[in-house]
């Protein structure tokens, strides 16, 4: 088959490079612009190189859409290096050589479209449906597909059926009682561990973020603070985990830092094992 005419084009903030097949040159970012407009360029990531010569109306043959053609729901690093390492070919060494690398990566991901590879299911008929879209890539791809016997299945056919489940049910409106918000944090405490009285007002405190709203659409809101040692962390995840229970519904907690993200982790395997305590009775 026969190699693509076409420049490949790369810009960076180091500079922007032309590759044909008679060699590489560095080029300026008018003359980019007017080789651009002019005739079809090999493109890594286009939106990104129309943003880095400050040209948005840029367009040509970007080689993340073959990619996705050829390859699709397969990840890849979209940068020269990802690509490389993708194909299994030699990374370019530096700036000046990601050009001529684009025109190298262009042939051997076209060279995919000529073997059986493992998403060759529908690729004939969905070049097909591109090239009425005047899709860049459909006329090289077209020359290297092999047109099937038979009509072929769309790609993702192959996916099992599945359905979305119904939307989660609201949660209940439910009052906390003190008394279960007490005992709820003697239970994440343990039996052994020291009555705090300031942890208690804590917790009761923390409960009332939890009432039946008093307006509609409006959140309870509630600024609680205590002093070091409290046992802060314990004292909300008590009126939250016994709502989240009782209303059947879900608290997402957020903290500041990574130690507290720790300590809400290591009290978290507490409220898992009050659980089981309670559910065994």
């Amino acid at each position: 088959m026969t190699p693509l005419p076409y420049p490949a084009l790369h810009a960076s903030h180091g500079g922007i490079w032309i590759a044909t097949a008679e060699g590489t040159r560095s080029i300026g970012r008018g003359e980019a612009v007017r080789i651009a407009a002019d005739t079809p360029v090999i493109l890594l990531n286009a939106p990104l190189a129309a943003q880095r010569l400050g040209y948005p109306d840029l367009s040509g043959l970007d080689l993340l859409e073959l990619f996705a053609f050829l390859r699709p729901a397969r990840f890849m690093v979209p940068t020269p290096r990802g690509l490389a390492r993708t194909l299994g070919i030699a990374e370019p060494a530096d700036d000046a050589s990601v050009a001529p690398f684009l025109r190298d990566a262009a042939e051997a991901m076209l060279a995919i479209a000529e073997t059986d590879w493992p998403e060759r299911e529908g690729a004939w008929h969905g070049a097909q449906s591109l090239a009425r879209l005047r899709w860049s890539w459909a006329p090289a791809v077209s020359q290297r597909l092999s047109k099937p016997e038979k009509a072929e299945r769309w790609l993702f056919s192959r996916l099992p059926e599945w359905s979305e489940g119904a939307p989660r049910t609201p949660p209940r409106t439910v009052t906390l009682d003190p008394e279960a918000v007490r005992d709820r944090l003697a239970a994440l405490t343990g039996a052994g561990a020291e009555t705090r009285a300031g942890q208690r007002l804590y917790a009761e405190a923390a409960a009332s973020a939890f009432a039946p709203r008093t307006m509609r659409d409006s959140p309870n809101l509630v600024l609680a603070e205590a002093g070091t040692g409290i046992g802060k962390t314990l004292g909300y995840l008590a009126p939250a985990s016994l709502w989240a229970e009782q209303a059947d519904g879900a608290v997402w907690i957020s903290t500041f830092t990574k130690a507290l993200q720790r300590q809400l982790g290591h009290e978290g395997e507490q409220l898992l094992d009050c659980a089981e305590r309670l559910a065994l009775g």
